[in-house]
């Protein structure tokens, strides 16, 4: 069951399928829903700059230490280095998942004890707010997995396609996307 949900039933791809950048994508958390938890439970992660932070410091591994021609060895090794991250970040997600349904259980049972007059209340409340905290936090290690394989596979992505990497660029991209043609970095 999605989280909040009681009719829509997901199926766990990430269960079923090789990890790939696209699974990760599809299980992906929402950065808005990332941004409001970090916020709400008071969670001092800085989630802004990951993927640009990865994005750099795999462009500077594969410039030191990925052979430069070009060629299956080449593309075997930049797949090397991003398969792992993805596998991560689809496990991690899973995780988040899975974390994020039994902290819905304990609260539903918090609210089910509550409509019915239990005296357990205190330990069930001390239960479902740790499961709570525990599923804000596995949220918030998905989402930076996510991001930092994200960073990793632009890098490698530019590398593969033998292109000089720069740093992203917002502006450069929405001119790009806007008017067809990049501008100068600035």
């Amino acid at each position: 069951m999605t989280p909040g949900m009681t009719n829509v039933v997901r199926f766990p791809i990430e269960r079923r399928a090789k990890p790939s950048l696209d699974v990760m994508r599809e299980i992906a958390p929402d950065s808005r829903e990332v941004s409001l938890v970090v916020e709400a439970f008071g969670f001092e992660d800085c989630i802004d700059h990951v993927r640009d932070e990865a994005d750099q410091k795999i462009a500077e591994y594969i410039a030191s230490n990925v052979r430069p021609e070009p060629g299956a060895k080449r593309r075997a090794e930049l797949d090397d280095l991003l398969r792992p991250m993805v596998e991560r970040a689809v496990a991690t997600c899973r995780e988040a998942h899975e974390v994020a349904l039994a902290a819905v259980k304990a609260q539903q049972l918090v609210v089910k004890a509550q409509s019915e007059g239990g005296y357990w209340m205190l330990p069930l409340n001390e239960q479902a707010t740790a499961r709570s905290n525990h599923a804000a936090r596995k949220l918030i290690d998905a989402h930076l997995a996510c991001q930092e394989a994200e960073g990793a596979a632009r890098a490698i992505g530019i590398a593969d396609r033998g292109e000089v990497w720069e740093p992203f660029n917002l502006r450069a991209e929405e001119h790009a996307l806007f008017f067809g043609e990049a501008i100068a970095a600035k």
